[in-house]
Order: C-alpha cells, then sequence, then structure tokens
C-alpha cells in the first residue's frame, strides 16, 4: 500500500505536466541539442560554467525518443522513486533492520515539492539520485571492500561532480566513514575485513573519478587554456557579497580588480550600472563583461577577485550574513515551486499549442488537474516557517544521536559531515532558496529514520534488561 501510494504521487505530478522550459531549463535543452548532434564535449559552446551529464542525458533522449520532453520527465520521475528506494537499501544496510525500509516509504510519501522537479529540465533529480546513489555505493564498499566496489564508488562520484561541481569534495566525508569504520569503531561486519584491499579500492575509486572528469577539463583546456571543471565561483561570490537582503550588500572596494572591471568595461557602461545599481546584478556584469570581449572563465575570475577584495575590506558583515545563510539554508519556506502546464492553462484562455510555442520550445506538451496533488501542493509543508524550523531541530538531534551511539557513530559522523558540507558550501556562494535544501532532503530523512531505529533499539534493549532484572529478583525471592 505505501509504495502504491509513493507511485500514485509521482504519477499525479507528472501527470500535471512539465514546467516551462525558460531560462536555465531552457539553455539545457539548447545544450541536449547540440548533444544530440553528436557534439558530447559541448566545443560549440565555449561556456565555461556548465557541467556535461544533464546536457548528456537530454541529448540522449532528443537522440532516440519522438517525444523527448515526456520521455524525459518520465525518466526523472522514475529517478526520483529510486532515490527513496536507494535511501531505504541504505537505511537498512546502516542499520541492518530490513523493517526501516517501510518507515523510510511512509515518511518519503508527504515528499512532495521534490518530486514536482521531475518536470523540470534542471539538474536537481539526476543530481540528488547520483548523490544518493554514491553514499549507497559508499556504505557497500565500506562493509565488503571489492575492486568492483570501487569501481561502483569512483563512478557514482563522478557521475555527480559532472551534474553539478558541488560534489567534488564529497569524497572527504567518505574517507570520514571509511576511517572510522575501519579504524575506530569495532563493527563485527567489517572488523575482519582486509584493509589492504581496501585501500586498494579506495585509491582506485580515486582512479576512476579522475578519469570521468578528465574529458571535461581535457575540453576546457583546449577552449580556454586551462585544465578546470568549472568556473562559476565569481558570479556566486558576486550574489552574496553585493546583492541586498540575503547578500552583505557591500559597496564596490577601492581596489586593483575593481579598477581593472571598471576599465575593461569602459566608462559608458560603467555609468550605465552605476545609475540604478544594476551592477549589484552577477548576470548584468557577467554578461557585460563577455560583451567587452573578454571570455567566460576570464569574467568569472575577474568577478571572483572584485569580490573576495569587497569581502577582505568588511570580513565581519560578510561573516554575519553567511551565518544567516547557513540557518535560513534549513529554514527558507519553499514559496516558489515550479509551475506545470496545469498551471499555465488553468484559466483555459490560451491554447496548448500557443503555450507549447511559448514556453516548450514547441514540444508536444501534456497536463491536467489532479485535485489531491493541487490540494497538497498549496498545503505543502516546506512552505511552513515553523515546520522548516522543527524539521531542522529535528535534523541536528537525530544527527547527534547517531553519533552518540556507538553502533551509528561512524554513519552519524558521515552524514553529519554530508549535510555539513552542502548547507556551508550553500550558505557560502547562494541565495537561500528551496531548490538547494531539496538537494539533502534525503539525506535528511535517512538520518531521521536511523535515529527513529535506534530509539526503537535503546527501548527494545531496556525491556530487555528490565525482564532480566525482574526474573534475577524472582530467582532471589
Amino acid at each position: 500500500m505505501l509504495i502504491g501510494l509513493l507511485i500514485a504521487k509521482v504519477v499525479g505530478v507528472v501527470m500535471r505536466g512539465p514546467s516551462p522550459m525558460v531560462l536555465d531549463a531552457g539553455f539545457y535543452w539548447e545544450l541536449g541539442g547540440l548533444v544530440a548532434d553528436g557534439d558530447w564535449l559541448l566545443m560549440q559552446r565555449p561556456i565555461a560554467y556548465r557541467t556535461p551529464a544533464y546536457p548528456w542525458l537530454i541529448g540522449l533522449f532528443r537522440a532516440v525518443s519522438s517525444d523527448p520532453l515526456f520521455a524525459l520527465v518520465v525518466f526523472q520521475g522514475v529517478l526520483w522513486m529510486a532515490t527513496i528506494g536507494l535511501i531505504a537499501a541504505l537505511a537498512s544496510e546502516i542499520s541492518r533492520d530490513r523493517r526501516v525500509v517501510w518507515v523510510v516509504v511512509a515518511l518519503a510519501i508527504p515528499m512532495l515539492c521534490s518530486a514536482v522537479y521531475v518536470t523540470t529540465v534542471l539538474t536537481e533529480t539526476l543530481f540528488v539520485f547520483s548523490i544518493v546513489l554514491h553514499l549507497w555505493s559508499v556504505a557497500r564498499f565500506t562493509r565488503r571492500p571489492t575492486v568492483a566496489g570501487g569501481l561502483m564508488v569512483g563512478l557514482t562520484l563522478g557521475l555527480a561532480i559532472l551534474t553539478r561541481p558541488v560534489a567534488m569534495l564529497v569524497w572527504i566525508a567518505d574517507l570520514i566513514y571509511v576511517i572510522t569504520s575501519w579504524y575506530w569503531i569495532a563493527n563485527p561486519a567489517t572488523q575482519h575485513l582486509c584493509h589492504r584491499r581496501g585501500w586498494i579500492g579506495v585509491l582506485l575509486a580515486g582512479i576512476v573519478t579522475v578519469g570521468c572528469v578528465s574529458p571535461w577539463l581535457a575540453r576546457n583546456h583546449a577552449l580556454f587554456g586551462k585544465a578546470m571543471l568549472t568556473e562559476f565561483v565569481g558570479r556566486n561570490l558576486w550574489i552574496v557579497t553585493f546583492q541586498d537582503g540575503s547578500g552583505a550588500g557591500l559597496g564596490l572596494p577601492e581596489s586593483a580588480g575593481a579598477a581593472r572591471l571598471k576599465t575593461q568595461l569602459g566608462d559608458d557602461v560603467w555609468g550605465n550600472l552605476s545609475v540604478d545599481q544594476s551592477w549589484r546584478h552577477t548576470w548584468t556584469v557577467s554578461n557585460a563583461l563577455t560583451t567587452s570581449g573578454m571570455d567566460d572563465p576570464s569574467a568569472d575570475r575577474l568577478m571572483k577577485r572584485v569580490a573576495t577584495e569587497a569581502i577582505a575590506e568588511s570580513p565581519l558583515p560578510f561573516g554575519i550574513k553567511t551565518l544567516r545563510r547557513l540557518i535560513n539554508f534549513w529554514r527558507t519556506r519553499a514559496t516558489q515551486i515550479p509551475a506545470q502546464l496545469a498551471d499555465l492553462a488553468a484559466d483555459e484562455t490560451v491554447t496548448r499549442e500557443t503555450l507549447s510555442q511559448e514556453f516548450y520550445v514547441g514540444q508536444p506538451v501534456w497536463g491536467v488537474k489532479v485535485p489531491p496533488v493541487d490540494t497538497a501542493l498549496r498545503h505543502r509543508w516546506s512552505n511552513w516557517l515553523a515546520g522548516n524550523t522543527l524539521l531542522m531541530l529535528a535534523t541536528l538531534a537525530a544527527t547527534m544521536l547517531l553519533i552518540w551511539r556507538r553502533p551509528t557513530r561512524a554513519a552519524g559522523l558521515w552524514l553529519g559531515a554530508i549535510l555539513g558540507y552542502f548547507a556551508t558550501v550553500t550558505a557560502v556562494l547562494e541565495i537561500p532558496a528551496y531548490r538547494y535544501r531539496m538537494i539533502v532532503e534525503p539525506v535528511v530523512l535517512l538520518v531521521i529514520v536511523l535515529a527513529i531505529v535506534s530509539i526503537s533499539a535503546c527501548d527494545g534493549g531496556l525491556k530487555v534488561w528490565r525482564g532480566v532484572w525482574s526474573k534475577n529478583l524472582l530467582v532471589k525471592k
């Protein structure tokens, strides 16, 4: 019944139709078209701020399917359900209790906002799946290291990095888990393993990961003269440094980098940007720099230089706003989630053919209202500030419980490091939004379920101890 409800929820979301292919989604669709035409390394688009895994997926469906948008959305729906299945398998792997699977599925049914992203042409669904698949492969490898396991760890991490570069340091958390499990916590499942074979597998995983990303590094070296994965940190830092609100709202520094920026743009352009303070907008400055003749990565490096110089002049305001964004990473409400065709065609004044041409680059579209899903979306938990705060506190308490209990300490340190890593990187480089927090939702689900199981285990152990004590007391009497 639980699995049926989970599938019905995803089917209901897909029935509401795809989300508009505008902005990033439209650009990904365009890149997928280049891949479908055979340009796997996207040499025709000399950009340095995208990685190729998601365009490859789109290109695959555009090449083999007569209705690629529908096929992509359905596939992403399958990926979302597979992610929940992997979390259930991972919870069973860590807790050594198969009954935990039903708890995972039951708690995953109310997770609705992340399921809506299966209808978008964006990286979220693929990235979350690749991260969870990587975590599952690490857990399996740690318990029983093999050459095939090391290969799987490397492949999954390579896929995650090529989907979103933010995953490039996840291996640090993985090493914490491996070292803790093999050398600190005496686990009957790992105490007799061959450490030499294990470290050979770790080395293989690193080699495979580097091998996965090497073609993209070579591509960027050929286009820009530097073997890099992406160049986007400058644009991110520009937002959190100069934008008001959640950003630090700092002024342009009196520095060599700022002088270089003004010179590159020219007095007229800079004057226009200064009139309405539009220089604070990331893409306004980025587009102006590339229009002036700078290549994409050079523009990003210059923006990074100016932002870091501004931060060096005012570190305290920037640090305070960063800490605030770290807290808001967990508390930010999902006030806006992707619209779907059922929402766009709600008033029935616009035909689907018009919507297809305007928002879906002419692709066939579908979409109907699904009352249970519509109602659930209107009253979604993630749009409740108090609910998000409670979930944040529950996640913190669950992670601390896992670390406190010796049988789950290694897993608690590992999952806590994963949560802390994504939260911190996002707080430093991004304005908080639900689409960033949804990346860690499956891990949040995992730690809460493992904590529930741990509490149940403690209660069971207490009952056993009380039974033994009572029996001894009767014998004495």
